[in-house]
């Protein structure tokens, strides 16, 4: 721009990080996802390749590589000699996996508690409201969506790489899971567990690790036993 001195010309490119989209994999796992989630590909449905990258104009190795970030998040599974198939979790499943991340997320919740800003707290209440929003309209894809978002910023508030991709690897199946197997008459379940995570919020809101640990817990505990098979008690042990 004429007249613009250089200096302020290079801190403004400084400020501006380049624009990402996703590479060819990643969108046919997002696709995919959608899916999923949506009900159009069913649990332990086996998943043709070739059948599968006809339908979808790509080819094979295109798709094993979405494929594998889809197995990495849980919502697809490989069997030896037999195939891909969506992601059946049974109750038993919902409970190992629940025991190994509240384990984990504890943790999580004490560190980001430490380390909140007003900005990460802001940006939490804003999910909450998108969450009330979807389950008022059983918006099964917006809800997880938000609800990742929303544990990601909590995630990665500890400035622990290791712990959340622990996290993201044990979580994102049962997040995607609890919502695969709700109907529309299950409402109540989601709005329960968007006023869930307004109780986290709070308990961030101290930013004192216990008190944000102790309403995780408390919430968490409430929710799952009341919805769910899995019964954990108020140390974050499951029973």
């Amino acid at each position: 721009m004429p007249g613009l001195p250089d200096s302020i010309s290079t801190n403004a490119e400084d400020r501006l990080s380049p624009v990402r989209f996703p590479s060819l994999p990643e969108a046919v796992a997002q696709k995919l996802r959608g899916a999923i989630l949506a009900g159009h590909l069913k649990p332990d449905e086996r998943l043709v390749e070739q059948k599968l990258a006809a339908s979808l104009g790509i080819g094979q190795p295109t798709l094993r590589e979405a494929l594998k970030e889809l197995e990495f998040q849980g919502f697809v599974r490989k069997s030896p000699k037999k195939g891909t198939y969506v992601t059946k979790l049974t109750q038993d499943d919902f409970g190992k996996i629940q025991e190994v991340r509240m384990a984990l997320e504890v943790v999580a919740i004490e560190k980001a508690a430490a380390n909140m800003t007003d900005q990460a707290l802001a940006k939490l209440a804003r999910l909450v409201t998108a969450l009330r929003a979807a389950a008022q309209n059983f918006d099964l894809a917006t809800f997880h969506k938000s609800d990742l978002e929303f544990h990601r910023i909590v995630w990665d508030l500890t400035d622990n790489d290791y712990l959340c991709l622990a996290l993201e690897r044990v979580a994102f199946g049962l997040f995607a899971f609890v919502l695969l197997q709700r109907e529309p008459s299950a409402t109540n379940e989601f709005i329960a567990a968007a006023e869930q995570h307004a109780r986290i919020v709070a308990g961030l809101r101290t930013r004192d690790p216990q008190q944000a640990r102790q309403a995780f817990v408390e919430s968490t505990t409430e929710f799952w036993s009341k919805y769910h098979p899995v019964h954990i008690d108020t140390t974050g042990e499951l029973k």
